[in-house]
């Protein structure tokens, strides 16, 4: 298994993460099977700084009314939601938000 699960929702759906110690997450991209980017490491409590919301800030997306049913990251046959065109828009976005926020301060 590449990662733990799978995020809810169009685009997000291509996005693994991985349950770090506590609260924390490690969320993941895939441009090919062989090959991961990690997009982001943090906290997933809600605050302001939450991975997810991060990510969802970035993608311009609302938190997904999909149920949270939390599928397994790769396929039946072990291969991650690999797609190199999204995953390159989802790594550029999240480097945008980051640029931005660094500018705010």
């Amino acid at each position: 298994m590449a990662a733990g699960y799978r995020l809810a929702g169009d685009v997000l759906d291509h996005v693994c993460c991985r349950q770090m110690y506590g609260p924390d997450r490690l969320p993941a991209v895939w441009p090919a099977t062989d090959h991961a980017v990690v997009i982001a490491v943090g906290r997933h409590d809600e605050s302001a700084e939450d991975v997810y919301t991060a990510l969802l800030d970035a993608l311009d997306r609302d938190v997904p009314t999909d149920e949270r049913e939390k599928p397994p990251c790769c396929d039946d046959e072990g291969l991650p939601p690999a797609d190199e065109e999204i995953a390159t828009s989802i790594s550029e976005a999240i480097e945008h938000r980051t640029r931005e926020r660094r500018r705010a301060r």
